[in-house]
């Protein structure tokens, strides 16, 4: 287990996969998971993408083993986007590919936003977060029904809930039945405050969905044919000149989990591309 502590004294843990001898392998591939999730949910990727780029899995500020502040107001997409750049600047990395999935990804994409500099490519991975399209109806009550849920009746009622009420979670279960230790697993690893105030924040997430058409760098956007957020990142795509995206079918919300061989595949493809295009612009200025 690694820490790194940020500016406003948050604990923030990481792990680190793969080589660290930059000529043997691809950049660095930094990566963070959906809301409530840790780390431990990418080990159908791990093996994949740590032979051939040095990968680094963090947990933001609210999830499983990072610090979990009681004041809500130090919870926000901006606030994470700088604990992912903690994370880069603490392993002295001045670029990486960075993305995630579902809230992953929406922090990522803020973060190549607000520093486009250190940014290889990005990755993002069943999120309508990282489209910023403001939040429907139904989904405002259903997240701040889990908000209650959470702090009155604790995190096993949580995974209850969210398997009879969030349909990210229902389309894994009805792909995998079997998924539903796993989720009661996903849950219990979060305390109660951190997770409330996580999902706070994805409630007051700022719309971006006008600025993605700043973004420059390679983008590459993975969903699933029954996700519910296939629908903002089909908008992402059309906003991102160049961007990519590729639906794996049958997959949920839970895509690298749901098809983790199709996923691994398309993401060190296009992480191949992204290094190899690289590579030829600096021969070509060294020319």
């Amino acid at each position: 287990m690694a820490y790194l502590r940020t500016d406003d004294h948050v604990r923030i843990y990481y792990e680190e996969h793969g080589p660290t001898e930059p000529k043997a392998t691809g950049s660095p591939l930094v990566l963070a998971y959906g809301i409530g999730g840790n780390a431990d949910l990418w080990d159908v990727n791990v093996p994949a993408l740590a032979a051939r780029h040095r990968l680094v899995l963090w947990e933001p500020r609210g999830h499983a083993r990072s610090d979990s502040p009681e004041d809500p107001a130090r919870y926000s997409f901006t606030r994470w986007a700088l604990d992912l750049k903690a994370v880069l600047d603490h392993l002295r990395l001045r670029t990486a590919h960075v993305g995630g999935l579902s809230l992953g990804a929406g922090i990522a994409t803020r973060f190549t936003l607000a520093f486009p500099s250190r940014v290889r490519s990005l990755l993002v991975t069943n999120s309508s977060s990282a489209a910023g399209l403001p939040l429907s109806v139904d989904n405002i009550v259903m997240r701040a029904r889990s908000i209650e849920v959470t702090l009155t009746r604790g995190m096993d009622a949580m995974a209850e809930f969210a398997m009879a009420s969030n349909p990210n979670v229902a389309a894994r279960l009805a792909l995998d039945p079997s998924s539903k230790d796993e989720f009661y697993a996903y849950y219990r690893r979060l305390t109660p405050i951190g997770y409330a105030n996580a999902l706070r924040a994805l409630l007051a997430m700022d719309h971006i969905t006008e600025r993605l058409s700043q973004i420059r760098v390679p983008v590459l956007l993975i969903g699933g044919d029954r996700d519910p957020s296939l629908g903002p990142m089909k908008v992402m795509q059309a906003k991102v000149r160049g961007s990519q995206l590729i639906v794996l079918s049958p997959a949920s919300h839970f895509a690298n989990r749901d098809q983790p061989e199709a996923w691994n595949r398309a993401a060190l493809e296009f992480l191949a591309r992204c290094d190899a295009g690289a590579r030829g612009r600096h021969r070509a200025r060294r020319r």
